[in-house]
């Protein structure tokens, strides 16, 4: 809150932004786009692919390398919280 030159009051208003998530990516989603990395042959396409998906370079490398030790296979959902298997005596 301020004043103004003739003695009143000047609110500033102040804008609320929602926090941003991070975004999450699918195993499916990770080797879809890494195909298609593959599949650029031209100077630029890979550039473009990833402009396109809103991804850094970054992010291709890191999945290549999950990739590579075989951590995109059999990635599954996994349940969280409290294992619920029964132990019999």
């Amino acid at each position: 809150m301020e004043t103004g030159s003739n003695g009143g009051e000047i609110f500033n208003e102040v804008e609320v932004v929602a926090k941003a998530e991070r975004r999450r990516f699918t195993a499916e989603y990770k080797l879809k786009v890494l195909r298609e990395a593959e599949d650029c042959q031209r100077p630029g396409e890979i550039g473009a692919l990833l402009r396109r998906e809103g991804l850094y370079w970054s992010n291709l490398t890191h999945w290549r390398k999950q990739r590579e030790r075989g951590e995109l296979a059999g990635l599954t959902a996994k349940r969280r919280g409290p294992n619920t298997r029964r132990e019999t005596r």
